[in-house]
C-alpha cells in the first residue's frame, strides 16, 4: 500500500512542498491536504493521488491513518492545529513539523509521549526548489527519518541535526536568513538611488548583483571570504566600501545582533 502523506496547512511553504512531492517520481505516495481555503490549489485537480479537505474531521472521515503528518502552519496557530490530529493517526504514524520554535517535546506533550515527532526548519527558497532544511529525527526509526528526508529533499538541500538544541540557531541563520538577503537587495537599491541612479536601474543592478553573487558562492570551490578578497583591490572602490561595512559597528556586528535576536525569539516561541 502506498504511503499516505497528510499535509496540515497548504500556504506558500506547504504548496512548495506539495509541488516538489508530486514531481518526485521516487515518492510512491498519496496525499491528503487539509487546508480551509482551496482556491490556490486548483492546479492539483489533475493529480489523482491528491485529495483536498477543509478540516481534519473531513480527512479523518476517509478512515485511513497517515504514514506521515506534515505540520505546515504557523507556530501561533499550532495549538489549534494539533488538537484533533489523533483522528488522523495510527500506531505507526509520524509527525513532521516545519514550525519555528516548537520543540519535539512541545508536540509530545500534546500528542502523547509516545508520538514519533520530527522537527525541521526549511526556508523560503524552497518555493523554487532551492531551499535548505535542517532536520532533527527525534529518535525516530531510520525508515521514518528517511521518509522525512525525502519529503524535504523535494524542496532543496537537507542537513541532519543530532542535537535539537541547535534548531533555534538554525532558524535564525537559514530559516529567517532569506529576509536578510532580501533586505540587502532592498537597501542596495535605496543606496543606489541616493547615489544618483534612476530607481529602475538601481533596482535591476542591486537585485542582479545579489542573485549573481549567491550563485557564484554556490558554484565556487572558494569560501565567501576568499571571493570577497578576490574582488577587492587595495585602495580601490570595493575596499572603500568594505572599510565601512567591516568596521566595528558595521555589518558583522549588526548581523550578530540580528541573528541573536532571531534565535532568542525562536526560544520564546517554544515556551
Amino acid at each position: 500500500m502506498k504511503s499516505l502523506i497528510t499535509l496540515i496547512g497548504c500556504g506558500k511553504m506547504g504548496s512548495a512542498m506539495l509541488h516538489g512531492w508530486l514531481a518526485d517520481r521516487n515518492l510512491d505516495a498519496e496525499f491528503a491536504i487539509v487546508e480551509p481555503v482551496h482556491d490556490h490549489l486548483e492546479w492539483t485537480a489533475g493529480h489523482t493521488n491528491v485529495r483536498l479537505y477543509r478540516t481534519v474531521a473531513e480527512a479523518a472521515g476517509e478512515g485511513r491513518a497517515a504514514t506521515m503528518i506534515v505540520l505546515a502552519v504557523k507556530p501561533q496557530m499550532m495549538e489549534e492545529a494539533v488538537a484533533d490530529l489523533g483522528a488522523l493517526a495510527g500506531a505507526d504514524s509520524a509527525y513532521l513539523s516545519i514550525a519555528a520554535g516548537l520543540s519535539t517535546g512541545w508536540f509530545r506533550a500534546r500528542l502523547g509521549e509516545a508520538a514519533l515527532v520530527l522537527r525541521s526548519m526549511p526556508n523560503t527558497p524552497a518555493a523554487i526548489g532551492k531551499g535548505v532544511t535542517a532536520l532533527y529525527g527525534g529518535g525516530a526509526p531510520r525508515q521514518v527519518t528517511a521518509l522525512a528526508g525525502q519529503l524535504l529533499a523535494a524542496i532543496g538541500d537537507v542537513v541532519m541535526l543530532d542535537d535539537e538544541g541547535l534548531m533555534d540557531a538554525v532558524t535564525a541563520v537559514s530559516g529567517s536568513g532569506p529576509a536578510y538577503v532580501f533586505l540587502l537587495a532592498e537597501t542596495m537599491t535605496a543606496a543606489g538611488i541616493e547615489a544618483g541612479l534612476p530607481a529602475a536601474l538601481a533596482k535591476q543592478l542591486a537585485e542582479a548583483t545579489v542573485a549573481g553573487a549567491g550563485a557564484l558562492i554556490a558554484e565556487s570551490d572558494e569560501p565567501p571570504s576568499q571571493l570577497r578578497v578576490n574582488v577587492t583591490s587595495k585602495g580601490g572602490t570595493t575596499a572603500a566600501a568594505l572599510a565601512v561595512l567591516m568596521a566595528d559597528d558595521g555589518m558583522g556586528a549588526l548581523l550578530q545582533r540580528a541573528i541573536k535576536a532571531a534565535r532568542d525569539r525562536s526560544v520564546e516561541l517554544g515556551g
